[in-house]
């Protein structure tokens, strides 16, 4: 009891300054109480914990090594040590001015590691959260184990302290991706809803160059994110032929749908004017009763037939030619859409152009 107020007066006395106005959670993490490991394997497994949540750049992290340091000089752990003693962690963390204290263990059964890990609240004197998980020997496995279940045992934490995503991508059909989930393809409706702090997010499309940033959500805020993906220039050509086309067609249809239009117009008129000719015939015939003037109708009248055929034709060849103008017009898009992302071609040298090899090189100079 002595060595723990002892302890809890020094930490009181060294104990960080925070910021005022910092709101992010503040965090002790201990060393874990090795059992059947080496000393320095636990200590480096705390400061790897406290590295892990310093990235989420959620908590004011204070690790052991910090207190130690602060007292300015190395104390064997167990004189810190009350891993398991909810009051005594309630305790430190008070006088450290945290709101969790992180402890826990790293045990060795045989060949493989056990690591367990408990998230303390300091005020209520509580274990909110516990993780364990049995590693192998290796080192890269027990890097990842670490960094894995730091996470995974402030979850609870990060859950009320949210932000929000809204992302605007040019390109539909896009697969986007957050922390390497995939979330959705674009466009994507509404906003994401993600936890406070760093995550990783990538845009997909084939035919694209990958998108990939790193990005910070603002707890209880909106983070608006405009992506621009860069397509490559296989795409690019890819897309030109095709959209060229489909202009191509979108044109001629066009001027098929303006001549049939314009056929439709003008034998619609001729025969207008022949239906009038063919009406004053018709009476010249009625009172002279004469071959040639019956004859003369019957030509007007063959006429007139012809021209409201082609008026007709005229009409239908408009009406579908400007259908399918409709469609290559709205269908098929602008082949000078991605102009601008094109990769300018190196300059080829031409007539009397020169060489120069390095610095102090011989230049060739000659007609190519």
């Amino acid at each position: 009891m002595l060595r723990t107020i002892v302890l809890i007066a020094l930490l009181g006395a060294a104990a960080p300054a925070f910021a005022a106005g910092d709101s992010r959670v503040k965090i002790a993490v201990l060393d874990l109480q090795a059992r059947g490991v080496d000393a320095a394997l636990v200590q480096s497994a705390g400061t790897l914990i406290a590295s892990e949540l310093n990235k989420l750049e959620v908590f004011k992290v204070i690790s052991r090594e910090d207190i130690r340091n602060m007292l300015s000089f190395e104390k064997d752990k167990q004189n810190l040590g009350c891993e398991a003693d909810q009051a005594c962690l309630a305790e430190i963390g008070g006088a450290l001015g945290v709101e969790y204290i992180i402890a826990g263990s790293l045990a060795k059964l045989g060949d493989t590691l056990v690591l367990s890990l408990t998230l303390n609240n300091t005020r209520t004197a509580s274990v909110e959260n516990r993780v364990s998980e049995n590693v192998s020997g290796k080192a890269d496995a027990l890097i990842g184990a670490i960094s894995r279940n730091a996470k995974v045992l402030v979850s609870k934490i990060l859950k009320g302290r949210e932000g929000f995503l809204v992302l605007s991508v040019a390109e539909t059909g896009a697969v986007v991706k957050i922390d390497g989930q995939i979330r959705g393809t674009t466009p994507v409706k509404g906003r994401l809803t993600l936890t406070w702090g760093p995550h990783l997010l990538e845009v997909e499309k084939a035919g694209f160059v990958a998108y990939s940033e790193d990005i910070a959500i603002p707890n209880k805020q909106v983070l608006a994110k405009n992506v621009a993906l860069v397509p490559s220039n296989d795409f690019i050509d890819a897309y030109e032929s095709k959209a060229k086309k489909m202009r191509i067609a979108a044109w001629i249809t066009t001027g098929l749908a303006a001549a049939g239009a314009g056929t439709a117009i003008y034998f619609n008129q001729k025969s207008a004017s022949t239906e009038s000719s063919f009406e004053a015939a018709r009476q010249t015939y009625l009172q002279t009763q004469a071959q040639s003037d019956y004859d003369k109708m019957k030509s007007l009248a063959n006429t007139g037939s012809s021209q409201v055929l082609l008026a007709r034709v005229g009409l239908g060849v408009g009406v579908a030619a400007l259908a399918a103008a409709t469609y290559f017009w709205f269908a098929g898009d602008d082949p000078h859409k991605y102009e601008g992302f094109k990769e300018a071609a190196p300059e080829i040298p031409t007539k009397n152009a020169q060489l120069f090899v390095g610095p102090g090189a011989v230049a060739f100079a000659g007609r190519f």
